[in-house]
């Protein structure tokens, strides 16, 4: 009697369970403005002795010259007797102690030693009626003490006012949040070669079940760490990291072996989740709302009443419990189980059918691998980049074509909780099946083409709120596009059967992007010059659907060795 088989479309709701928690790596864009937002300054000083009050306009930003608008009063008139202005600013620690630095390490953190205090300035400047302004600009973030010094030429007055550079509980810049989202990108895509060699040994239901325990125990990790950098690196970007990258090759191996005859379609399908899932995790901590339109009403989402290291032990236990889930579905089919009705390819020499099997040894001395390898790599690292980067760079285009502040963050988050993320779960589904039907080299040259095209624009259209929508729903599209395409192109090239094995070595390249893209993309954001992330992107991207006209199938193992 034949062994019944289980039907092969719970693969599919156990694979999207899976994947909508790993993909809350891509939400971690809702997360950096409370990593990096500045704190509000403290109230105008009055200086020793004399009645009269400074009023400080203006806000310190690490790395970019900031307008400082100083005014004086007494007894509440303007004050206009002073002839000449000097400001010192120093950085001071949390006890009022005046910082010494000698050495520092890039992006981790600084070594405070004797030495010269940190400090900007001087500036002078000469007063114009009660009024002086200074372009002001410091180097880090911290308490910088303005130490201000007015001279009505007999009589010099000295002000001290205090303005907090960076979060207090955090403190950190752009660069240094876009580095946990690079080290959790790398992690994940190292552990992708882990979790499919772990998975053929132990099966792919306890590497799952592995993944949602290592990445949940990363999140609730970081509840605790507070504002450490180091730590909040090693929870979420190395720990959550490798958890994501040991489950994360589960659903997609099993899902082959399961749909043979649709290997694009369930490689989109499997990773769906991935892109759907940031969506998820970002609204459910700013509430769904979508520009005017409120889903949940008034409901402002998890952080109305949770910071976010309450949000982090949350998502924690929750992306713990699902993946788990998720992972109790997962097993492969029996062995020499085919659909019913579908008969194998011919297996031909030189074909990319996915019938001629390659060790992972053989394929890496192919030049497809590295052809896939270099693609992967910039597709992947250049949607990461706006990612990472989106909401900060709309900020700053939208303010900057006239938006509020408010307003410009409310867009901003639009076009990556919405349009980007949407998008991203859409086109891993749509391109599946697009290369389906018309061959997997096609597809990749259309998806390069349109994503470089798209990201050479992205620059020059941030600053208005539709085709800011427009630009992130495209690089969503095309990026979700490459999680479908690459699996299946190694299949297709280097055997079905070895495809768990095989794409971890595909995936690394992901970690390479990962680790370049957003973090270029934070070096340019603290230094404004977001032309600079966007433009090179776009021509890597064009280049790569050059390499992709250039694809044909491997020589068979045998001839590569």
């Amino acid at each position: 009697m034949e062994k019944k088989v289980m039907n092969r479309w719970i693969i599919v709701v156990g694979a999207i369970l899976i994947q909508l928690c790993l993909g809350a790596i891509y939400a971690w864009s809702v997360f950096t403005p409370p990593l990096v937002a500045p704190l509000p300054d403290e109230d105008p000083m009055e200086d020793l002795g004399t009645g009269i009050m400074i009023d400080v306009e203006g806000e310190l930003a690490v790395g970019s010259e900031e307008t400082i608008i100083l005014s004086f009063s007494e007894n509440g008139d303007p004050y206009a007797g002073y002839s000449n202005v000097s400001v010192l600013m120093e950085l001071k620690d949390k006890n009022g102690n005046i910082v010494k630095s000698e050495k520092m390490i890039p992006y981790i953190g600084y070594v405070y030693d004797e030495g010269e205090p940190i400090t900007a300035g001087p500036y002078e400047s000469a007063l114009v009626g009660n009024t002086t302004t200074i372009e002001a600009k410091v180097t880090r973030s911290g308490t910088w003490h303005m130490m201000i010094t007015a001279s009505d030429g007999d009589n010099t007055t000295t002000f001290e006012v205090v303005q907090n550079v960076g979060t207090g509980e955090f403190g950190f810049t752009k660069t240094q949040s876009q580095m946990i989202f690079a080290a959790g990108l790398f992690t994940f895509a190292l552990f992708t070669i882990f979790g499919g060699r772990l998975s053929k040994k132990y099966g792919p239901r306890k590497m799952a079940i592995a993944g949602g325990i290592v990445l949940g125990s990363g999140y609730i990790l970081a509840s605790f760490v507070g504002g450490s950098f180091i730590m909040m690196l090693l929870s979420i970007g190395i720990l959550g990291g490798a958890g994501i990258g040991l489950a994360y090759v589960v659903p997609i191996a099993v899902g082959v072996k399961w749909f043979p005859d649709k290997k694009g379609m369930i490689s989109g399908l499997a990773v769906a989740g991935f892109g759907f899932g940031a969506l998820l995790w970002m609204k459910l901590c700013t509430g769904f709302v979508f520009g005017p339109v409120k889903i949940t009403g008034d409901w402002g989402g998890l952080y109305e009443y949770f910071d976010v290291t309450q949000v982090f032990l949350i998502y924690g236990i929750a992306f713990a419990a699902a993946v788990i889930g998720g992972g109790l579905i997962m097993r492969n089919p029996p062995e020499g189980w085919l659909p019913k009705g579908w008969e194998p390819p011919e297996v031909k020499k030189d074909s990319a059918t996915g019938s001629v099997e390659f060790t992972s040894s053989q394929m890496r001395k192919t030049p497809q691998y590295w052809m896939l390898f270099f693609m992967f790599m910039v597709g992947a690292g250049s949607g990461l980049m706006v990612i990472g980067v989106i909401k900060l760079f709309g900020i700053d285009a939208l303010q900057e074509s006239g938006s509020t502040a408010a307003e410009a963050s409310v867009i901003a988050g639009t076009a990556m909780a919405l349009f980007y993320s949407l998008a991203n779960g859409i086109g891993r589904i749509a391109w599946g099946l697009v290369s389906d039907k018309i061959g997997r080299k096609m597809s990749l040259i259309l998806m390069f083409s349109l994503q470089g095209l798209m990201m050479l624009a992205f620059f020059f259209i941030g600053g208005n709120e539709y085709l800011l929508y427009a630009g992130a729903a495209v690089i969503g599209f095309n990026f979700g596009g490459n999680f479908a395409l690459f699996p299946a192109a190694t299949a297709d090239f280097f055997g079905n059967k070895t495809v768990g094995l095989n794409y971890g070595w595909v995936f690394l390249s992901y970690g390479f992007g990962g680790i370049i893209g957003p973090i270029a993309g934070g070096i340019m954001g603290d230094n404004e010059a977001w032309m600079w992330a966007f433009i090179p992107a776009g021509i890597l991207l064009l280049a790569c659907a050059g390499i992709a006209f250039m694809l044909k199938p491997p020589k068979a193992p045998e001839q590569v060795e």
